[in-house]
C-alpha cells in the first residue's frame, strides 16, 4: 500500500510539474479546483468585506445550480471549496453538496468555511456533509472564521458576542470530528486591528488543540469591494517589525510536508523586499470559480469572464478566446502582487518543484 501511496504521489507530482511548467503554456487546462460561492447572505458585519452590505439579486436556486453544474467543464473537479457569505444560511446546503458529488465524478476533496454565527445550525448541517463525505469517500475540510479572541474577533466581525459564538461552534465541529475524522481548523484575517494579538490568538488554538490559519487582508473592488476600508486596515509603518515577525513565524517550519511554507516565505520577501510573488497560484492555471448569480471568474477578485445562464455554457465561457486574454492578462498584472493564499496549498502540489525550492529557501 505505502509503495502504491508513494507511487501515486510522485505521478501526481510528474504530472503536475509537466500541466503548470509546460502545457499551460499551450492550450487552456480544465479545471480541477473550484471555489462555489453558493450564496451573497451573509449574517456578519466584517470590516475587511463589504459583501454583507452590498446589493443582491437571488441566489442561483437548487435546479438552477443543478443546471450549470450538468456542464461537462466541471467533470474534471477534484477540489471543491464551498464558499460565501455565509454558507450554511443556505437551506438547501446539503442538497446542494449532492448535486455538486453527482456533477462531479472525480471530486476527492470538499472544504467548507463558516463564520460560526448560528453554533447549531452549523454544527448540524456541517455534521450532516460530514456523514455525507463519509459515505461518497471524499475528504472534508472544515474552517471557522476567527480573527482573534474575545473582544478582538467581535470588532473583526462587527457582531456582539460572535467570538462566544464561533468558539461554540469550534467545539462542537470537534465533537463531530471525532466521529468523521475531518480536519478542523480556523481561519483568520491578519490586518493593523488584530496583528498585535496574534499571539494570544495562537496560545487560544493551541489549548483548544485546532490548528489556525492565516491570510493576510487584501482590498480589492471585486468580490468583498473593500477598497474605502484601506486606510483603517492596511498595515502602518509602526506595523512592519510585528509583521515581519509575524511572517517570518509561519515560515518557520520548512518541513517537506508543510505545503505553506514557501507562501509565507514569499509574503515576507513581497512586504519587507518588494519582490513580486512567486508562489504558484491554481487560479493561473487549472481553477475557477462559480459564484451565486451564475457568474464565471478565474479567481474570487478578478472580474466576471461571463454569465452561464445568459452568456453561454461554463465551458464555452471557459474555454472562450476572451477567458484566455483575461488570464494571460491576468498573471501577468495583478497576480505579480497578490497576496491571496487561497488554495496555494494545491498550487505547490501542482508544482512540487517550487515547493522544494521553497523550503529550501529558494523562493
Amino acid at each position: 500500500i505505502l509503495r502504491k501511496a508513494r507511487t501515486t504521489d510522485w505521478s501526481a507530482a510528474l504530472s503536475g510539474f509537466y500541466q503548470y511548467n509546460i502545457l499551460r503554456h499551450f492550450r487552456t487546462l480544465p479545471p480541477h479546483s473550484m471555489v462555489l460561492d453558493v450564496t451573497y447572505r451573509c449574517n456578519s458585519r466584517c470590516v475587511m468585506c463589504n459583501i454583507w452590505n452590498a446589493e443582491r439579486q437571488p441566489d442561483l436556486t437548487l435546479e438552477q445550480f443543478d443546471q450549470v453544474l450538468a456542464d461537462p467543464l466541471f467533470r474534471s473537479i477534484e477540489r471543491l471549496m464551498i464558499s460565501g457569505g455565509e454558507p450554511s444560511l443556505r437551506t438547501d446546503l446539503l442538497e446542494l453538496v449532492q448535486v455538486c458529488f453527482r456533477r462531479m465524478p472525480a471530486l476527492r476533496t470538499l472544504s467548507l468555511i463558516t463564520n460560526g454565527l448560528n453554533p447549531e445550525r452549523v454544527v448540524t448541517l456541517y455534521g450532516e456533509v460530514a456523514r455525507l463525505c463519509a459515505e461518497h469517500r471524499v475528504s472534508l475540510s472544515i474552517s471557522v472564521s476567527l480573527d482573534g479572541v474575545a473582544a478582538t474577533h467581535d470588532a473583526m466581525r462587527g457582531i456582539t458576542g460572535a467570538f462566544d459564538r464561533a468558539a461554540q461552534t469550534v467545539d462542537g465541529l470537534q465533537e463531530l470530528q471525532k466521529k468523521y475524522g475531518f480536519y478542523l481548523g480556523v481561519g483568520c484575517v491578519i490586518c493593523h486591528l488584530n496583528l498585535n494579538q496574534l499571539g494570544v490568538f495562537q496560545t487560544w488554538c493551541r489549548e483548544r488543540r485546532v490548528p489556525p490559519g492565516f491570510q493576510i487582508v487584501g482590498f480589492h473592488d471585486t468580490y468583498v469591494s473593500n477598497l474605502e476600508q484601506q486606510t483603517r486596515l492596511d498595515f502602518e509603518e509602526d506595523d512592519r517589525p510585528a509583521l515581519y515577525a509575524v511572517l517570518q513565524q509561519l515560515a518557520a517550519d520548512r518541513s517537506l510536508t508543510n505545503w505553506m511554507a514557501g507562501y509565507w516565505l514569499d509574503m515576507l520577501h513581497m512586504y519587507r523586499d518588494g519582490r513580486e510573488r512567486v508562489s504558484p497560484c491554481p487560479f493561473q492555471v487549472d481553477a475557477c470559480v462559480l459564484d451565486a448569480y451564475g457568474n464565471l471568474r478565474f479567481c474570487e477578485t478578478a472580474p466576471n469572464i461571463g454569465n452561464c445562464l445568459q452568456d453561454g455554457s461554463c465551458s464555452q465561457l471557459y474555454y472562450s478566446p476572451k477567458a484566455a486574454a483575461m488570464r494571460t492578462a491576468m498573471t501577468h498584472g495583478v497576480c505579480r502582487t497578490c497576496n491571496s493564499g487561497c488554495m496555494v496549498n494545491v498550487g505547490y502540489r501542482r508544482d512540487l518543484w517550487k515547493h522544494l525550492r521553497a523550503i529550501l529557501g529558494h523562493t
